[in-house]
């Protein structure tokens, strides 16, 4: 009986929602739509190429890594 108790206090600890932490959700929300707003530049910077969404979804989140940590 003691064991389960422990098993269901430590799924109660593991699970967390965005509720639980809605800071970390309307900051994360912020950082896809910059990112989203940047890969969209890079696509009309290429000259519209299909194809190549997650490359330059990719280059943006990197740019955007590049500036958070400078």
């Amino acid at each position: 009986m003691k064991q389960q108790r422990l098993k269901e206090k430590h799924k109660e600890h593991v699970i967390t929602t965005q509720e639980d932490r809605p800071q970390e959700g309307a900051s994360s929300d912020k950082s896809r739509e910059r990112i989203a707003e940047r890969a969209y530049e890079l696509y009309l910077e290429r000259g519209c190429r299909e194809g190549c969404d997650l490359e330059d979804w990719v280059d943006a989140e990197r740019e955007m890594l590049t500036l958070s940590r400078s």
